[in-house]
C-alpha cells in the first residue's frame, strides 16, 4: 500500500515539475516574441536593423566676385552695357593720376574717368585734374580692404569740404565708384545697383 501511495505521490511531483517546465517555456518563448515584435517595429517593418548615419554639414564655398580681375575701364564698360548713359573720357596711368595713388601700396591699380550727359556740366569748361561732377570716376583696388579705406577717405572729404568737394561714393569689393553731387539720388542709385550686379557671378552651366 505504501509503494502505491509512493508511485502516485512521484507521478504527482512528476506532473508538478513538468507543469513549470511548461510553463517557463510559455514565458520564454513569449519574450522572445516581444523582442522579434519590438525590433520589427522600430524598424519600419523590414526585420533588420539599419545603422544610422550622422549627417555632416558641407559648407557651400564662397562664389569670387565676377568684378575680381577687371580694370576701371572694363567696370565702365559693363556698367554702359547694363544701359546707364557713360562715356569714359580718360583712362588715368601712374604719371597723369592727379591723387598720386596709382600703384602705390593701398593704392588703386586702374582708374577711369566718365562722363554723364545728364549732370549737364560741360566737359570743355571743368578745369579741376579729378572732375568727378562731370559723371564719375571708377577706381579698382587689389583688395576690398584698401577700396574700403579709399571710401572712408572719400567721404571724410566729403563731409569737410564744401560744395565743390560734394560727390556720392559707392564701393563694391574692390571697387570704388564716385559718382557727380549733379546726379538725382534715383539716378546715383542706378549706378550703385548695376555695380552690385555686376559683382555676381553668373549661373553655373
Amino acid at each position: 500500500m505504501s509503494g502505491s501511495r509512493r508511485s502516485e505521490r512521484d507521478r504527482g511531483s512528476g506532473n508538478a515539475s513538468m507543469a513549470v517546465f511548461l510553463v517557463v517555456v510559455a514565458v520564454v518563448a513569449c519574450l522572445a516574441g516581444y523582442g522579434v515584435r519590438k525590433v520589427t517595429l522600430s524598424d519600419g517593418g523590414s526585420g533588420t536593423s539599419t545603422p544610422t548615419t550622422a549627417s555632416t554639414a558641407t559648407a557651400t564655398p564662397t562664389a569670387p566676385s565676377a568684378l575680381t580681375g577687371l580694370t576701371a575701364e572694363v567696370v565702365a564698360i559693363k556698367l554702359a552695357g547694363t544701359g546707364l548713359p557713360l562715356r569714359t573720357v580718360r583712362v588715368y596711368t601712374a604719371g597723369s593720376d592727379p591723387n598720386q595713388l596709382f600703384g602705390k601700396p593701398g593704392g588703386y591699380t586702374s582708374k577711369i574717368e566718365f562722363a554723364d550727359a545728364r549732370t549737364g556740366v560741360n566737359l570743355n569748361g571743368v578745369t579741376s585734374q579729378d572732375p568727378v561732377e562731370i559723371g564719375g570716376s571708377i577706381e579698382v583696388f587689389a583688395d576690398a580692404t584698401s577700396a574700403d579705406a579709399r571710401l572712408q577717405q572719400l567721404r571724410q572729404i566729403s563731409a569737410a569740404g564744401g560744395q565743390l568737394t560734394q560727390e556720392v561714393d559707392f564701393r563694391q569689393d574692390g571697387v570704388v565708384l564716385r559718382l557727380s553731387r549733379y546726379l538725382t539720388q534715383a539716378q546715383a542709385q542706378a549706378y550703385e545697383t548695376a555695380l552690385t550686379s555686376l559683382a555676381t557671378p553668373p549661373p553655373a552651366a
